[in-house]
């Protein structure tokens, strides 16, 4: 166990593994562990809640790092347009992906964003769920 998490080492490494590899027996494998113990630990609410904070953790990167190369992409795409750049149908497949991508993430940030507001603006005005009002 470590003092940020009620999690062994094993459990730990499972995670990372699991999250490289992504089946149960190359993770167990990579990680040391049996698959019987990596599946126990499915179980288990701690293992699970750190395993979604990490995955979370690893699509953030990754979408940080589409939206840094987008503007990149963005020029390489009006350059080959405009013949200031060689194109080719690799590359801007490649640029328009990048865009595309990078795109669809801001717009899930944002949906994300004002859900948890609205979610916040309804928890301030709800009654509480079993209460009933008889006039």
């Amino acid at each position: 166990m470590t003092p940020q998490t009620p999690l062994t080492r094993p459990q730990l490494r499972a995670i990372d593994a699991l999250l490289e590899h992504g089946s149960r027996e190359t993770a167990a494998k990579a990680a040391k562990v049996s698959v019987r113990s990596l599946t126990r630990w499915s179980g288990q609410d701690a293992f699970n809640s750190e395993l979604a904070k990490r995955r979370t953790r690893l699509l953030t990167e990754s979408a940080n790092v589409l939206t840094r190369g987008a503007a990149a992409c963005a020029r390489s795409l009006v350059a080959m347009g405009i013949g200031m750049l060689k194109g080719s149908t690799a590359r801007a497949l490649a640029c328009r992906t990048v865009l595309d991508l990078a795109r669809r993430g801001a717009e899930l940030d944002d949906i994300s964003q004002r859900l948890a507001e609205l979610e916040a603006a309804a928890a301030a005005q709800a009654p509480p769920k079993f209460a009933r009002q008889f006039s």
